[in-house]
């Protein structure tokens, strides 16, 4: 019966006997049948020998340590540097406008101490000290004057003010005496002068009706009697015209002048207790006024002495002249680069540029050095008095000798400036500066080292280097404390602990 149900299986399953084995499979990833199960012996196989394992096993990969020739080589690019240059560059330090360039030397000129770099048309430059000389000229005589004003002025200070105060005290003293005496006197006067008038007519009038009736009674009347009458007849009339104009002038003497002379008055005494006022608040603050004004002016002439000087200055430097002879590079060398483009772009004849923007190097083309900016992880690779050679970029069939010179102390950016000396080849192309190369120094070497890749070696946990040697026939691998050298191109250098031959593991048991 078992044994048919067994064949059984062989054939086509029913859903039951699918479900029945599905249960049996989540059985046995759970981690075997219930305990006593019948199917418990059917689950279960048989453990496989360790033979068996180990054929099953993933390889391991494994390296063995070569002997042979191992060296460490420093390799970079750099830049040909000079090494005794001059800057040239005119900073003016008053103009700043813009001069016309009139010549200019080419990039590249072999020049000699004294010859002209660039030529400016300084004609701005020498009208603008002409304009200033003149301001100084004038500027100097109103010093002068304000000089001498000065002590006119504090010695005119009380007087002004002793001045103020009688102005004030003769303006209050005159409306007094108005108001009290004058305006009644003139407002009588007036009146008197009209009263006046009137008798000298009546009187008039009674001495010509006199004469008339004199001369009346006789029959003839003389030559001399008339002259008589006719000059009382006109002073009669002289007495009525100076009547009527008494009348008007003692009308606008009571109803104008009386009472515009009283206005006047009130407002002459109150500008000046105005005026007296203001003498008294500001005559000091004027005065001070004066001095710092002097102060200021002496400053400002001071001011453009000064600038006077500076400018110049700045016409004595122009035309920019080679200190020293060499080669003219334009612009200047900033951390391996030339701002020659920059220079380059303004230094044309007729185009107006500012004086400063024009930077020249006179640079001496035999003596140059080489320099590399190294990675801050290759640091330890140098070491004073490495040796190498370089060859030209543009020429790579010339190679100059190199020895380092100097290491900058300081990373930036995580590198540092390597700078090695040069002797350039003996015949063929020499290097300038602003040329490129690459060097390459041999910083170790070892005929018969040995050595593993450096991925093979690991770090204990008390940092100590290890390998894992692998065991032979299945047995297990070995741990091993070596002792390295340098490490160059992914291999490292052992120097104690296996030798060559030795298999060990890539990777951690």
């Amino acid at each position: 019966m078992r044994r048919a149900t067994l064949m059984g299986d062989r054939g086509p399953m029913t859903a039951h006997r699918r479900t029945g084995r599905a249960i049996l499979a989540l059985v046995l990833l759970a981690g075997g049948s219930p305990a006593g199960s019948p199917m418990s012996a059917v689950a279960q196989e048989p453990a496989k020998p360790a033979a068996e394992k180990a054929a099953d096993a993933k390889p391991v990969e494994t390296v063995t340590a070569e002997k042979g020739r191992f060296e460490v080589v420093f390799e970079a690019k750099g830049d040909f540097d000079p090494v005794d240059a001059t800057v040239v560059q005119h900073k003016p330090e008053q103009w700043a406008l813009p001069l016309e360039i009139v010549r200019i030397v080419p990039h590249g000129t072999r020049v000699n101490a004294g010859d002209v770099l660039v030529e400016l048309d300084t004609e701005k430059l020498d009208r603008a000290i002409a304009d200033l000389d003149l301001d100084l000229a004038i500027g100097e005589k109103t010093l002068e004057i304000a000089r001498r004003d000065l002590p006119v002025t504090e010695a005119l200070q009380p007087l002004e003010l002793a001045d103020a105060e009688r102005d004030t005290l003769a303006a209050t003293e005159d409306l007094a005496r108005f108001l009290a005496i004058g305006r009644t006197l003139a407002e009588d006067s007036a009146r008197f002068r009209l009263k006046s008038s009137e008798e000298q007519l009546k009187y008039a009038r009674e001495e010509l009706r006199q004469l008339e009736k004199m001369y009346k009674d006789k029959d003839l009347t003389e030559e001399t009697e008339e002259m008589i009458l006719q000059r009382t007849r006109f002073e009669v009339e002289s007495g009525e015209f100076n009547l009527r104009r008494a009348g008007v002038d003692t009308e606008a003497a009571l109803t104008l002048e009386v009472p515009r002379k009283e206005a006047a008055l009130k407002g002459a005494t109150e500008k000046a207790k105005l005026a007296l006022e203001k003498t008294r608040a500001t005559s000091a603050l004027a005065l001070e006024q004066k001095r710092l004004a002097l102060k200021k002016a002496e400053r400002d002439r001071l001011e453009s002495l000064r600038k006077m000087r500076e400018l110049q200055q700045d016409r004595a430097g122009i035309p920019l002249k080679a200190p020293r002879s060499g080669i003219v590079y334009y612009g200047r060398q900033q951390d391996g680069d030339w701002t020659t483009a920059a220079v380059a772009a303004k230094a044309l004849v007729g185009q107006g540029v500012p004086v400063g923007d024009l930077v020249f190097t006179v640079v001496d083309p035999e003596r140059v050095t080489f320099r590399v900016k190294v990675d801050e992880k290759d640091l330890h690779l140098l070491a004073a008095g490495l040796k190498g050679r370089v060859e030209l970029s543009g020429f790579p069939d010339t190679e100059g000798a190199i020895v380092l010179e100097s290491v900058s102390p300081v990373p930036r950016d995580g590198k540092v400036d390597a700078r090695f000396t040069v002797s350039g080849p003996a015949v063929g192309v020499k290097p300038v500066p602003g040329m490129t190369g690459s060097a390459r120094c041999q910083v170790y070497s070892r005929p018969d080292a040995v050595t593993l890749p450096a991925s093979a070696i690991f770090r204990d946990d008390d940092g100590r280097k290890i390998v894992w040697l692998a065991g032979k026939d299945g047995a297990a691998a070995e741990k091993r404390v070596v002792k390295t050298g340098r490490t160059s191109g992914g291999k490292t250098e052992i120097l104690e602990g296996i030798a060559a031959g030795d298999v060990v593991r890539s990777s951690r048991p």
